[in-house]
């Protein structure tokens, strides 16, 4: 079937004659030429060929200029490029020419119009409204799209063109004329199958719009199925078909088949720019973090590059910087929003939302009851000045707001469902658990995988987890090894809270924190999907993390996560959620390094990389990055930018900061208040102080493809001659070369290094790419050449050291091993990955020259980078304890526990550490522990305690008990162990003792 536009142009051929009469002299074959061009143009448009259409167009009209349905595909192609006041234009000119015409046939004289003529008069005209009540509603003027549809009835039939029924619908709906829209959308969707592909398309929108989404999908095949015959599909289709998949199955596994995403696609690539595909695929990814293919915020700024002053797109663009905090950016693009469609209920609701943002409730609540009084029944508006706040992990502001729109509509099932998610992170979770029920039952068979996933882990916990107090603080976990999980974890958190309390000068309110032995547990319950790869989340009243005994346990610091995310519980409670999650996420991340330099995330290697490839994150763009791919990188930068603010400033302007945005402070007005700064100029102060951080790490950075060949087409085929210009000159095509070599193309760089063949001495980074090129090659000889040629002339690099050092070691020359390892280790410390660790490598070589102080010299200084790490704390600390330093090796032995606790040897020997330097309170703990572990649950697989084993354990307690002047229990603890083992020496000689 055609577009509408193509029959329009072909039924215009040959019913219309213009004001001109010889303009249409000519054969009919002319005519159907004509109409051939419309219908081409209008195709042209409907494939992102708007400006090309208008070209055409304008060249038809040169010499037709009353031709209205030329005017009718121009003024879409003007639609298409947000061009409103000019499409609105073009619809009067093609009515007005309509007019005329249909003037002329009353005319007296005039022939007698045929029937067919008057019924081609009615659907070009029909058309005309069509598009002129679009752009109105576009443009936020619903209530003259409405009068237009209205004095337009004798040209409209809703009951028969669901195009109709659905443009006066959308009107109807915009200003409040509920009922209206609701009985237009019934007869849309009651129209028959013998209708264009778009009007089947507007049918399919009315029963979506309904709510019968099978219904909408079989019509979207159905129109999609009539354009087989006639060269494919149609973009609008794709992209109705994908929403409605969307709406549907929201990233259920079940929905794969039918996956939006491919549809969204599909529609781009007939149509390049579509918007409605850019922000279908824009929706998935901001709906699932998992979708990382790009990130949202790339995929919405294809978007606005193709259509910058697209309505829609800046709707979301200002939708999405509200619920990124970037207000500036908001206010910016709200601005350019309510200059072109200010009666728009979105752009009202951002209006809204704004105000509430800044502290303006008067102006929110004001601008709410407006759109409420217009329609009592919608339930959007609340609902999204409320989704806003939790977006911002303002729970507990967003959730009367969330709440007030499920009570409005008590069908809105996506209103129940952020109500369910405000309950849940605020603390009620069987609250939420009703809330997500309710938004089950009333979605009328709409999947939603985050919904399904809370009610799911909701669900679990209510049924398996204990839950355990201590004054404000209360810890839900498994049973299973609770009784360890309440030795350690319950006083870290109190301590944590008393130390952060004092420091920010904050007492946060009760909080819960929910401890998950499955991390597909604990990821659903913190973002609604599987995957999320982190290990704790704070909402403020409510903390996530996983269990020691989690999947991968014995890998990272329980301690280090508690630690972190209870310090979010102190800024989001100090600030009510206000602040910018890159400074709480930055501020906790300082916080960790603070309290443990080992629990460092150690990101040098990336952040070389991100100064070389100018990527470092400017700071209005920070927040972002939590929704992208470079999420731990930006834990990362923003832990270095509040480092370098607290060192520049002080401790006491954080807490400013973070009472500013209390206050409804932005970025900028923070910063210029509590730094008296910008932006920009942070950004250009953090530079600086990053490459000073990293100017002593000596390493090739990993190139940006894109970036290197943007500096390739700007360099000089020769060698330039002044002296600053040459260096720059072979430096760039050194770069150039190493990032071809990165991306395994060595024709490429052995091309890029030709360049340089007449640069005598070869410079460092040429003869040391040299060196990897042919340590590919497994020629050892020539790598090794090539590496020492490049250190000779003042070149340097971590990876070339280790090579070198391999090369000796090969060589059985050791003395040559040693020093290339250790120059390594001074060209960067602490490399991340083990299998090139300097630190490892010498102490491999010096356990072989029996050097063993020395080799466990080195293993502390890599466990100093790595404080997560187990089996090399306890080598290390058995060794203090081998040498007689106890207090160093209890240290070891607590991170150890702050890893995995339910180690019973780790207990034991740290127990006897501790009785050896006198610390027999935490001995005596230890010593209890090492009896409470379940032996099923110690990693090693321990076999249950002898009874022989267990005494002694008991009579090393009362050993303790005794020591701290306990005597009572020290008694009653040595019967018990006599009790267990009467043969028990040590419980003897306590008893002895207290005699």
């Amino acid at each position: 079937m055609k577009s509408t536009l193509g029959i329009l142009c072909l039924l215009l051929a040959a019913a219309f004659v213009p004001l001109n009469p010889s303009a249409w002299a000519g054969t009919q074959d002319d005519r159907a030429l004509l109409a051939e061009e419309r219908a081409d143009c209008a195709q042209l448009v409907r494939r992102g060929e708007a400006k090309t259409a208008v070209r055409r167009i304008d060249e038809l009209l040169a010499e037709h200029p009353d031709d209205a349905a030329a005017l009718l595909v121009r003024a879409e192609a003007r639609l298409e490029l947000v061009e409103y006041d000019k499409a609105l234009a073009d619809v009067a000119l093609a009515k007005r020419a309509l007019a005329q015409s249909a003037a002329r046939e009353t005319a007296p004289g005039a022939p007698t119009a045929t029937a067919s003529k008057s019924a081609e008069a009615v659907a070009v005209r029909a058309a005309a409204v069509r598009l002129e009540a679009r752009v109105l509603c576009e443009i936020g003027r619903a209530v003259e799209a409405l009068a237009l549809v209205d004095g337009e009835s004798r040209v409209l039939a809703p009951a028969l063109d669901a195009r109709d029924a659905w443009v006066e619908a959308t009107a109807a709906f915009d200003v409040g004329q509920r009922d209206r829209a609701l009985a237009l959308l019934a007869i849309g969707a009651d129209t028959g199958d013998d209708q264009p592909w778009d009007a089947l398309l507007a049918r399919g929108l009315c029963q979506r719009r309904l709510g019968n989404l099978e219904g909408a999908s079989q019509t979207f095949v159905t129109a999609l199925d009539s354009l087989k015959d006639q060269g494919g599909d149609e973009p609008d289709l794709l992209v109705a078909l994908g929403d409605l998949y969307f709406e549907a199955d929201k990233e259920v596994a079940e929905g794969a088949k039918r996956s939006a995403a491919k549809l969204y696609r599909d529609a781009l690539r007939l149509h390049p720019t579509h918007e409605g595909a850019w922000l279908g695929l824009y929706a998935l990814h901001r709906y699932n973090w998992q979708r990382q293919r790009e990130s949202a915020a790339e995929i919405l700024g294809k978007a606005l590059v193709a259509r910058p002053k697209s309505i829609r797109a800046l709707v979301a663009a200002a939708s999405a910087d509200l619920d990124d905090g970037q207000l500036k950016s908001a206010r910016e693009r709200l601005a350019l929003l309510e200059n072109a469609a200010p009666k728009r209920r979105d752009v009202r609701t951002l209006r809204a939302t704004l105000a509430w943002i800044e502290h303006d409730e008067a102006q929110c609540n004001a601008i709410l009851k407006e759109l409420i009084d217009a329609d009592t029944k919608d339930s959007t508006p609340e609902r999204e000045v409320g989704r806003h706040l939790l977006e911002l992990y303002r729970f507990a502001e967003g959730l009367p707001f969330v709440k007030r729109a499920s009570e409005r509509d008590p069908s809105d099932h996506e209103a129940l469902t952020q109500l369910g998610r405000a309950l849940a992170n605020t603390g009620d979770e069987a609250g939420a658990r009703t809330a997500l029920d309710a938004a089950q039952k009333v979605a009328a068979g709409r999947a939603d995988a985050w919904r399904d996933n809370m009610r799911l882990v909701l669900k679990r916990l209510a049924e398996k987890h204990e839950v355990v107090s201590e004054g404000d603080l209360s810890f839900s976990w498994d049973p299973e090894g609770g009784d360890v999980l309440a030795t350690y974890l319950v006083p870290f958190y109190v301590d944590a809270r008393r130390e952060l309390s004092a420091r920010y000068g904050f007492t946060p309110s009760p909080t819960l924190i929910e401890v998950f032995r499955a991390h597909r547990d604990f990821s659903v319950r913190s973002t609604g999907f599987e995957g999320f790869p982190a290990l704790g989340v704070c909402f403020g009243p409510v903390v996530t993390a996983v269990s020691p005994l989690w999947e991968m346990r014995g890998t990272q610091s329980w301690a280090r996560t508690s630690f972190h995310e209870f310090t979010h519980v102190i800024h989001l409670g100090l600030s009510h959620n206000r602040c910018p999650r890159w400074i709480t996420e930055g501020l906790a991340t300082w916080e960790e390094v603070n309290r443990n330099p080992s629990w460092t995330r150690n990101m040098r290697r990336e952040l070389v990389d991100s100064i070389a490839n100018g990527q470092v994150i400017l700071l209005r763009d920070l927040n972002r990055a939590f929704r992208g791919p470079r999420i731990l990188f930006g834990y990362y930068q923003g832990g270095l930018v509040c480092q370098m603010l607290i060192e520049r400033y002080g401790f006491a302007r954080i807490v400013k900061f973070l009472e500013a945005f209390d206050r409804g402070l932005d970025l900028d007005q923070a910063l210029k208040e509590v730094y008296a700064t910008t932006p920009e100029i942070v950004d250009a102060e953090f530079l600086a102080f990053v490459k000073n951080a990293t100017q002593d790490l000596r390493i090739e950075p990993r190139w940006d493809a894109a970036r290197v060949a943007r500096v390739q087409l700007s360099l000089a085929s020769k060698m330039p001659s002044n002296a600053t210009d040459k260096a720059q000159w072979i430096d760039s095509w050194c770069t150039v070369a190493w990032a071809a070599w990165q991306r395994g193309k060595k024709l490429d760089a052995e091309e890029a290094l030709r360049r340089l063949k007449d640069v005598d001495p070869e410079p460092a980074r040429a003869s040391m790419l040299r060196g990897f090129i042919a340590l590919a090659s497994e020629d050892n000889v020539s790598a090794a050449s090539f590496m020492k040629a490049a250190i000779e002339n003042g070149g340097e690099d971590y990876r070339a050291r280790i090579a070198l050092a391999q090369f000796a070691q090969d060589a059985d020359d050791e003395a040559e091993c040693e020093k290339q390892l250790l120059a390594a280790l001074k060209a960067f410390p602490g490399y991340d990955d083990v299998d090139l660790s300097a630190e490892l490598r010498l102490a491999a070589l010096y356990t072989e020259q029996e050097r063993i102080d020395d080799a466990m010299a080195m293993r502390e200084k890599w466990i100093a980078w790595n404080g997560g790490e187990i089996e090399k704390h306890l080598l290390v600390a058995e060794w203090h304890v081998e040498n007689g330093r106890h207090a160093e090796a209890c240290k070891l032995y607590a991170e150890v526990n702050e890893v995995d606790p339910f180690l019973r040897e780790v207990h034991r020997k740290w127990a006897d550490a501790l009785r050896s330097t006198g610390q027999f309170e935490a001995a005596l703990r230890e010593y209890g522990s090492t009896l409470a572990v379940p032996a099923k649950l110690d990693k090693k697989g321990t076999a249950p305690l002898e009874d022989s084993e267990r005494a002694e354990l008991q009579a090393y307690q009362a050993e303790c008990l005794f020591s701290l002047g306990r005597r009572e229990e020290a008694l009653a603890r040595a019967n018990e162990a006599l009790t267990t083992d009467p043969s028990c020496e040590a419980a003897k000689s306590v008893i002895q003792k207290l005699q």
